[in-house]
């Protein structure tokens, strides 16, 4: 699972992958029927029968998006090819009502949602997904003309290895290989594969840009390194320098901020995130602005991105904007998200309210030295719980309100790792799960 210079053939970037994997393991395999995901399983099955190893065991799983009418055949054809080889297998659909914009991103949550649900049930050490080095060119090349600046974090493309929904670890063992390699290699076995169709529509982005770049050099492994140091010195800043109080305030200390601006944007760009319940970081234009800002060492105040950045003579704070804070309501029992910065799990015997506006309940001695201007604009948008009905009282003590990552909490880069977990831990939050893979390097 490191980065290589140079393309792998599908049987060496597989044995990579099992050298490398904590054992006893189960692998659960997502396979569409392309050739990317069927090379994948084929390759997985090969290399552990040829080595006699039973300490890897594989389960597929087929996600049926109900979007094309040969889509449901294609996944009993998947079904018996694992039959075939005395792999379990699932085949589940995706029969919710379908968006009229954004299906294709609407698609991917679907698929990650339902091949989770598998994980789940079965124990999966990991799941394992068909990702190609053609893929990764082409994600590189899009995120790229969204964005010309060099050194943008999402230039490194996608990591090889993603935490999905704080628990199942999503490994592209095929990323350093290519889409021509895995063909060859079923022609070779003998094994076909089904060519969807949207892979060729110019309706979507990425089939425009693979068309584009058909015959280009592949992607260099450099940025993704790079990205996966300037997060872990990130962390060390995020450790170094930043405190965390109740309710969501964020505080950069004002030594830290005279550190290197590459890696305050890395650790201030994902706090920001957090602190705004953003899953995706500013435009680079917004953090531009936002680090103008910071660099002055001026007292004064900016918005961006939902967040407020106050600027004082003991640091930097950050805090959500009292804009637009949502007001919900959650019944006894329940689980529910408030604005993406907490989980809230009412463990009372009634129905509360949850909006804006924190009422403090007794002292905290965290806060005393925090300036009271920032204290008053930051309980504006901090979470309130009252009982919901007149007459009605809560057990507070019973209801807990969980700090949420909006940016890792459900899709988190392996190179990000570290940085999540220090932001994790300053939050008060327990580290996210560890790597099923035994060395990096």
């Amino acid at each position: 699972m490191v980065p290589h210079s140079s393309p792998l053939a599908p049987i060496e970037a597989t044995r990579n992958l099992l050298e490398r994997i904590s054992t006893p393991a189960l692998l659960l395999v997502a396979v569409s029927g392309g050739s990317d995901s069927t090379g994948l399983l084929l390759a997985l099955h090969e290399v552990l029968r040829v080595s006699g190893r039973d300490d890897v065991q594989l389960h597929a799983v087929t996600i049926d998006h109900a979007l094309r009418p040969e889509a449901a055949d294609e996944a009993q054809a998947v079904q018996l090819l694992c039959r075939g080889l005395n792999i379990p297998h699932d085949i589940l659909r995706w029969d919710d009502e379908k968006p009229k914009t954004g299906l294709s991103a609407a698609a991917r949550l679907a698929r990650y949602r339902l091949i989770g649900e598998v994980a789940g049930k079965i124990g999966a050490t990991a799941i394992v997904v068909g990702h190609t080095l053609d893929d990764q060119g082409e994600t590189i090349a899009m995120r790229s003309q969204r964005s010309a600046q060099a050194g943008m974090p999402g230039l490194s493309g996608m990591a090889d290895a993603v935490l999905y929904n704080a628990r199942h670890w999503v490994l592209r063992p095929f990323l350093s290989v290519r889409r021509e390699d895995i063909r060859d290699y079923l022609t070779a076995k003998g094994q076909g594969w089904f060519d969807d169709p949207s892979n060729e529509d110019d309706t979507y982005e990425r089939v425009r840009v693979r068309k584009l770049s058909r015959g280009a050099e592949p992607p260099s492994s450099e940025p993704l390194l790079d990205r996966t140091e300037l997060a872990s010195r990130a962390a060390a800043f995020v450790h170094s320098g930043v405190q965390a109080y109740p309710g969501g305030l964020i505080k950069l200390s004002a030594d830290c901020l005279g550190e290197d601006a590459t890696v305050i944007r890395c650790a201030l760009a994902a706090l920001a995130c957090v602190a705004g319940g953003r899953a995706y970081p500013l435009a680079a234009e917004s953090m531009d602005r936002v680090m103008a800002f910071v660099t002055t060492k001026e007292p004064g105040r900016m918005t961006a991105g939902r967040v407020i950045f106050d600027r004082r003579k003991d640091g930097l704070y950050l805090m959500r904007e009292n804009r637009d804070v949502p007001r919900i309501t959650v019944a006894p029992g329940e689980t529910a998200r408030w604005d993406e910065r907490f989980e809230i799990v009412n463990g009372s015997e009634v129905t509360v309210t949850v909006s804006g506006g924190a009422v403090a309940h007794g002292e905290d001695a965290t806060l005393t030295t925090v300036p009271n201007g920032v204290l008053k604009r930051a309980k504006l948008s901090q979470p309130r719980v009252t009982p919901e009905g007149a007459g009605q009282e809560a057990d507070l003590r019973s209801i807990t309100m969980r700090p949420l990552l909006a940016p890792y909490d459900l899709f988190l880069p392996r190179f990000d790792l570290d940085l999540a977990n220090a932001i994790a831990l300053s939050l008060g939050r327990g580290v996210y799960p560890r790597l099923p893979l035994q060395s990096l390097s």
